[in-house]
C-alpha cells in the first residue's frame, strides 16, 4: 500500500488531520497476537482506551480508504454513544463519497444514530427507504434492510404496549 495507496496526497492529509497512525511490523509480538492481525495490511481503528471499533483487512485504494477510515471514526463515536459526532462522519461519507462501498452502512448507522439521539423512529424509516430505493443490488444494503425493518417492527410493537 505504500507505493500506491499511501502515496496519495488526499489520503495523507486525511490521516494527518483525523487520526493518529501507528504502524506495527506484521508479526510483531505481542501486538499482532493481541489484535488478532492475521493478514497484511490490517488497519484497526481504536479509541483512546485502546478498544477496537473497526477493522480494514487487505489492500484498499486511496479513494476507498478515506471513507473506510471515516466509517471507523463514525463507528467509534457510535459505540461511545457520541451520536452527533457519529452522524457528522456518516454524513461526510454519504455526501463526499457517494459511490463508496461504505455508503449503505453509513446510511444505516446514520438512521440508528439519529434515532438513538432523538428517539424519533422516522429516522429509521428514512434509512430503510434510502437503502431499499438507493441500493437494491448492494450486498451490504441487502443485509441491512431486514435489520432496519425488524427494528421498526420491534419499536412499533413496544410503543403499542406502552
Amino acid at each position: 500500500m505504500d507505493a500506491d495507496t499511501y502515496s496519495d496526497k488526499n489520503l495523507t492529509e486525511f490521516i494527518l488531520e483525523n487520526i493518529i497512525p501507528l504502524r506495527i511490523i506484521f508479526g510483531a509480538m505481542p501486538l499482532s497476537k493481541n489484535f488478532n492481525a492475521k493478514w497484511t495490511p490490517t488497519l484497526i481503528v481504536l479509541d483512546t482506551s485502546g478498544r477496537e471499533h473497526y477493522r480494514i483487512v487487505g489492500f484498499t485504494t486511496a479513494e476507498e480508504l478515506i471513507p473506510a477510515l471515516l466509517m471507523g471514526i463514525a463507528k467509534t463515536y457510535f459505540e461511545l454513544d457520541q451520536f452527533d459526532r457519529a452522524i457528522r462522519n456518516m454524513d461526510k461519507i454519504i455526501s463526499e463519497y457517494p459511490v463508496s462501498d461504505q455508503v449503505p452502512e453509513a446510511t444505516y448507522l446514520r438512521g440508528v444514530s439519529s434515532y438513538n439521539n432523538t428517539h424519533d423512529r422516522s429516522h429509521l424509516k428514512q434509512a430503510y427507504k434510502k437503502l431499499r430505493d438507493g441500493y437494491p443490488q448492494n450486498g451490504r444494503a441487502k443485509r441491512l434492510l431486514p435489520l432496519v425493518k425488524s427494528i421498526l417492527r420491534l419499536l412499533v410493537s413496544y410503543l403499542r404496549k406502552n
